[in-house]
């Protein structure tokens, strides 16, 4: 398992070590091959069977380099580190948190895992030097941002922290493997924990294998703080909604994504994953997770405003690209999830396909996104607008509640539900399509924007 960890209180500690079984190397072995050698491997190289269809690669926990410690850089974890890993497993990665194993058992794993790499007899963990925390009231992020920029950091996260940095692209992980730095934006996906206390941690403890350096003797641990107070001023609340609502108004729409209009609209965020090729593989790491949206309508038409991070604009033959998918009218067949689809006897789907290239949102019924994309299948060209800047594209285009044509096309009732979903191109890494699950729209004429903002 990838490991992550980060300080808890002094007395959650005592706790856990108070509680802590005597080791039993069987029980953690076994444990082991149940929950961990899948992707970690029989002998913890990193070669499961299912090691890769993902990135980052599950980690090779013979080589005793762990990127997420509350230790020095070049030290192993504690043992705390690597309990609260498992416990709480790594946000944004594959790795899921092992809370529903009992703690016994997830002691146990602890100890196994250290029989796994000979850095832990070697060497012993060398916990960093840790300031009082300032609080939010106290923290002076304006002195972070400071920090942010004298320490580079914009260099491969960018100026807004949006994993468009200059030096973003190329990166490779101890191992050659294509990795991306953090989008910082993006809290929910900080595999070390998005609180200022977790990112303090990365910064003085630097992140092994990964490219990200300690920064311990570049900066004092009063410091350190600052700068986890600025980095976690950057996040921005995601917005899970269950279901999506859109806003009635009267008259017309809006055309440009800065229209003031969108800001009393509701904001749904939606994680992508990118789909993989035909052995299950992912051909390279996401650069796009996420979509926010919102939706209104006018009771004959709806506009859509879609956002999304793409650390490079890209306007070429392998532009930049977006479409919604939607379910036409009388679908025969289920689409459970777009990482399968196209496929043998998939159904086909509508598509309002849009490209960086061409400027333009065409829709069109296909049962592959090949043919759309080139333009092939009978397609209706849709109003849209698109604007992009600091690692962000904004899109807004209008659709038909009841639309003629093409032939089939969906059909978004008033006061029922749509499904929707989302595919994303980078055009800079044209083979990575990543994708949405599907999401419910209610279009209610009765909720009218001006409503609560997000």
């Amino acid at each position: 398992m990838w490991f992550v960890g980060f300080l808890v209180g002094m007395a959650g500690l005592s706790a856990a070590a108070a509680e802590r079984p005597a080791p039993d190397l069987r029980e953690g072995a076994a444990a082991y091959a149940q929950s961990c050698a899948r992707c970690h491997g029989p002998q913890g190289r990193g070669d499961g069977i299912d090691a890769t269809r993902f990135f980052p690669r599950p980690r090779d926990l013979t080589l005793g380099v762990y990127k997420f410690r509350s230790t020095a850089s070049g030290t192993p974890p504690t043992d705390e580190d690597l309990f609260e890993t498992i416990t709480s497993g790594l946000p944004g990665s594959n790795m899921p948190d092992w809370r529903h194993l009992e703690e016994r058992v997830r002691w146990q794993l602890v100890e196994y895992l250290k029989t796994l790499s000979p850095i832990f007899d070697q060497t012993p963990p060398s916990p960093v030097q840790v300031a009082s925390d300032p609080g939010p009231q106290r923290a002076d992020e304006a002195r972070g941002k400071v920090l942010y920029e004298q320490l580079g950091c914009a260099a491969c996260h960018g100026a807004q922290g949006r994993a468009d940095g200059p030096s973003a692209a190329g990166l490779v992980d101890d191992w050659g493997m294509p990795i991306r730095p953090a989008n910082l934006t993006q809290g929910w996906s900080y595999r070390g924990g998005h609180d200022p206390r977790s990112v303090m941690l990365r910064v003085l403890t630097g992140i092994d294998g990964a490219g990200m350096p300690s920064y311990a003797e570049a900066l004092s641990p009063e410091d350190a703080w600052h700068l986890a107070y600025y980095v976690a001023s950057l996040q921005e609340e995601p917005h899970w909604n269950l279901i999506a609502h859109a806003s009635y108004v009267e008259g017309a729409l809006p055309a440009a994504w800065d229209d003031v209009r969108w800001r009393t609209a509701e904001s749904t965020t939606v994680r992508l994953r990118n789909a993989v090729n035909a052995s299950g593989e992912w051909v390279g790491p996401p650069t796009i997770n996420a979509v926010s949206f919102h939706v209104m309508s006018n009771g004959e038409a709806a506009a859509f405003r879609v956002s999304w991070d793409d650390p490079t604009q890209e306007l070429r033959e392998t532009s930049d690209a977006f479409a919604l998918i939607l379910k036409p009218a009388g679908t025969e067949g289920d689409v459970v999830t777009l990482q399968a689809w196209p496929s043998a006897g998939a159904p086909r789907l509508d598509l309002c396909y849009w490209s960086a290239r061409t400027q333009q949102v065409s829709e069109g019924l296909s049962g592959d996104y090949d043919s759309v994309m080139a333009g092939k299948a009978s397609q209706v060209l849709r109003a849209a607008t698109a604007s992009y800047g600091e690692g962000r594209w904004h899109l807004v285009f209008q659709r038909p509640l009841a639309p003629g044509s093409p032939s089939g096309a969906a059909v978004l009732p008033v006061d029922g539900f749509t499904s929707v979903a989302f595919a994303v191109w980078d055009g800079g890494h044209p083979h990575a399509r990543a994708v949405s699950p599907w999401v419910d729209v209610v279009l209610n004429k009765g909720r009218q924007a001006g409503g609560t903002r997000h």
